[in-house]
């Protein structure tokens, strides 16, 4: 059965979500500066706006999840080293998030809810293949499996993605945009993505915490043993 404990965040591996976040936020600036000088120059629109334009999707599908299986590394107990965590998860991770993105953006096309809808019902995903013993004997689907986890906790999940991923992220950029600069203001950018991790660690808490009592619930009594 996976334990679930905010102690083991004393592990010093804790350190590699700030660093994961650090290069998240470097990338990024370093990406829509390059974007926003091929915009803005004399000479027009050139072929490398979509070179930088599809390494700023992949940064964001792939840092997101990375700072998702660090988080979940970090707070729930495994057996298992963090190389081998890795090595047995991500490569299956990228792919089934891969997919949930692809379907939440194509329903995205026919409205703005429905993308929403879809976005929060497979947002377990990730924590679906690294700790879901039924998916990892292919009993059954990662996305359908997400999404009947994220229906029973909805008014939880919508909640906190309201206030971690909406209204915090919000009050962020009014009041310390300017210092999230890293080529300006290195030491307060720094905080910032200090603040970030800790913002971060709170909300893989609540949701894990929700996912992991769901598993050791409902497989275990269906004689899987999480």
């Amino acid at each position: 059965m996976n334990k679930f404990d905010l102690k083991s965040l004393l592990n010093p591996s804790v350190l590699l979500i700030f660093s994961a976040i650090l290069f998240s936020t470097l990338t990024d600036q370093f990406l829509t500066k390059q974007v926003e000088d091929i915009i803005s120059s004399k000479d027009g629109l050139s072929n490398m706006i979509w070179v930088w334009g599809g390494l700023s999707v992949l940064s964001a599908i792939m840092f997101p999840l990375l700072i998702s299986f660090l988080c979940a590394y970090c707070l729930v107990i495994t057996n298992k080293e963090l190389s081998d965590f890795f090595s047995d998860n991500f490569e299956l991770g990228l792919v089934e998030t891969l997919r949930a993105w692809g379907k939440t953006f194509l329903w995205s096309f026919v409205f703005f809810i429905p993308g929403v809808v879809k976005y929060i019902n497979y947002i377990l995903t990730p924590f679906v293949v690294m700790f879901s013993k039924k998916y990892q004997r292919g009993e059954v689907d990662a996305l359908e499996y997400s999404t009947q986890i994220s229906k029973k906790f909805w008014w939880s999940i919508k909640m906190w993605l309201g206030v971690f991923y909406v209204i915090v992220p919000v009050l962020l950029y009014a009041l310390l945009d300017e210092y999230r600069m890293f080529s300006t203001h290195p030491v307060s950018a720094t905080a910032v993505v200090g603040l970030e991790t800790i913002l971060e660690i709170m909300f893989h808490f609540l949701i894990l915490k929700l996912f992991i009592k769901f598993l050791n619930d409902s497989e275990v009594e269906n004689g899987s043993h999480v």
